[in-house]
């Protein structure tokens, strides 16, 4: 798809524009193409499904943002990201509008096609998987090694299945919380639990002097909505990639 626009010989501001556009789109790529390398080699991939299965009933959706290390309040990096999961079939994952980039990233999954788009051009890169049959994994720590069965939505049971050590945790935005605890592969991971709801506050990667702290705004199941896992209307259409 062609996302530039028309110019003419001699025209200084359609030539910065032309120009603005195209880093914009040499960013995103590389964005997304880091994206899809990691979830490639940490493991995504989408199961073959009987025709006629039925929908997930539920979905699960997730907002994190980064505590540590410490970031400018405004700036793209401090902004929530938004994850959604249905099944093993299903992920979206929405980024904060990032306007220095001239990007607001979104990554749409949904068995076998992977659809990533950059809202604020409109552009889109589609990618069909035509690998082995696996799962989809949406990993909370993507480019720590040995962590690649900590997901979004799945926390808890990471840490319950691998024997971490609980213990009562401190009071987070006036709820008390559980702590779980757990050290592999030289790196130490601490998730805090509300003791009410169940649901993660808080998880932490420790290693070495290096410490990455992200925070839980919203942790909730919903109804499915199959339409949150479709390109949103207005976006555009590009020849399909094979990995």
């Amino acid at each position: 798809m062609n996302v530039f626009r028309t110019t003419v010989p001699g025209d200084e501001s359609d030539n910065a524009e032309q120009s603005l556009s195209a880093r914009s789109r040499e960013r995103m790529t590389r964005r997304i193409s880091f994206i899809v390398a990691t979830l490639l080699a940490l493991g995504l991939g989408w199961p073959v499904f009987a025709s006629g299965q039925e929908s997930p009933k539920t979905m699960r959706r997730i907002s994190i943002r980064a505590m540590e290390p410490k970031q400018e309040p405004d700036s793209f990096e401090a902004q929530p990201k938004v994850t959604w999961r249905a099944g093993n079939r299903y992920a979206r994952v929405a980024e904060a509008p990032d306007p220095k980039a001239h990007i607001h990233g979104l990554l749409i999954i949904n068995e076998p096609n992977v659809w990533l788009i950059n809202l604020y051009d409109k552009s889109v890169k589609h990618i069909v998987d035509t690998g082995r049959s696996l799962n989809v994994h949406i990993p909370v720590f993507p480019t720590q090694a040995g962590l690649k069965e900590l997901e979004l939505g799945r926390e808890l049971s990471f840490f319950t299945k691998g024997y971490a050590a609980r213990s009562q945790g401190e009071v987070i935005k006036g709820s008390a919380t559980a702590r779980y605890k757990i050290t592999i592969g030289g790196a130490t991971v601490i998730l805090w639990i509300d003791v009410k709801s169940k649901t993660p506050v808080r998880i932490a990667l420790i290693r070495g002097k290096q410490t990455v702290t992200l925070e839980y705004l919203a942790y909730e199941d919903l109804p499915f909505d199959a339409s949150l896992f479709q390109p949103p209307p207005g976006i555009g259409t590009e020849n399909s990639q094979q990995r």
